[in-house]
């Protein structure tokens, strides 16, 4: 798989590391363990300056940086937050309603959990991708997200 260099990470690609998904092959878990490694060496990873996805992340990852290798992930992103070589925040406004200004009319009906990596995919003025490994939402939303010039990469479907 071609990685890319700019990424939003959904929660569950962190989860699937872990081995917490069993409804996910090992081979998902496997090429959600690549990606990390490759994330954590060579991406720039985007997270929202409101800190509402490393919120996220934090519900389901462990700060010790293990057992799992989504949480030595986890471990990485909290210790390079600064450094704008390995993560980048961009600034999301919350709509009041749920959601955030940055989400197209198209995808409001579009699963609310997910839309903060939306509106931070958006605000990084599309320059990232986000990437997915066990959100079946994702593909049901292909044909909007691709309308809006957002590119979701799915590292396995299962």
């Amino acid at each position: 798989m071609n990685h890319p260099s700019r990424v939003v990470i959904d929660t569950n690609v962190l989860i699937v590391a872990n081995g917490k998904a069993d409804h996910m092959s090992s081979g998902c878990a496997n090429s959600a363990i690549e990606f990390l490694e490759h994330a954590e060496s060579r991406a720039v990873v985007v997270l929202d300056s409101s800190g509402q996805i490393f919120e996220e992340y934090e519900r389901y990852c462990s700060f010790k940086g293990q057992p799992g290798l989504g949480d030595h992930f986890f471990l990485h992103l909290h210790r390079r937050q600064a450094d704008p070589r390995c993560v980048q925040k961009v600034h999301i406004t919350p709509d009041g309603n749920g959601s955030y200004e940055e989400i197209p009319d198209g995808l409001r009906a579009f699963d609310p959990s997910d839309h903060k990596f939306v509106a931070t995919a958006i605000a990084d003025e599309r320059k990232s991708v986000i990437v997915n490994c066990a959100d079946s939402d994702w593909r049901q939303a292909a044909q909007e997200l691709t309308h809006n010039h957002i590119v979701v990469i799915e590292i396995c479907n299962g």
